[in-house]
């Protein structure tokens, strides 16, 4: 099995035969990560100002700004 595959043109699935000889040969799986059904601005819409501020970012930025716009407008 070569390390990297880049130049396949087709996707690569593993079996379970041949993830069991990775893990003997020493290969660690690592969880996928977490598939992204939201977009970034409704994820920090749902956040507290509290959580908010610990994020970076332009659209974390955007985000508190269109906050601060909300709290002048209502008072």
């Amino acid at each position: 099995m070569q390390p990297h595959q880049d130049s396949q043109a087709t996707p690569f699935f593993l079996t379970e035969e041949v993830k069991a000889e990775m893990i003997a040969a020493g290969y660690v799986f690592e969880p996928p990560p977490i598939a992204c059904t939201l977009r970034l601005r409704d994820v920090l819409e749902g956040m507290s100002d509290a959580e908010l501020a610990l994020q970076p970012g332009e659209i974390a930025d955007q985000e508190r700004e269109r906050r601060q716009g909300k709290q002048f407008s209502v008072g």
